[in-house]
């Protein structure tokens, strides 16, 4: 163990809510189906056309407005639960 194990309050996340979870998995399936598009994409572009660059720029707006709301909504569940014991001193 660490000596400085004791300086750190635990557990460091909040629970997870539905909602954060829901997002998560969206994050996740975003940068799931990006990859496969990046991957593919002259695939993408034989099969659909003109199409598939905007729908490569869309789908990676996507993700990244989806994760930036996930990350700040994160961040805010868990500094409410590291520091809800001290919302009391006031």
């Amino acid at each position: 163990m660490s000596r400085f194990t004791g300086l750190i309050p635990a557990p460091l996340a909040a629970p997870e809510t539905q909602e954060l979870r829901a997002a998560r998995f969206c994050v996740i399936a975003g940068c799931v189906c990006l990859a496969a598009m990046v991957l593919f994409f002259s695939a993408l572009r034989a099969a659909i056309g003109s199409l598939a660059l905007p729908l490569l720029v869309a789908l990676a707006t996507f993700v990244a407005v989806q994760g930036w709301l996930w990350v700040r909504a994160k961040t805010q569940a868990d500094d409410s639960w590291l520091f809800r014991e001290n919302d009391d001193v006031a």
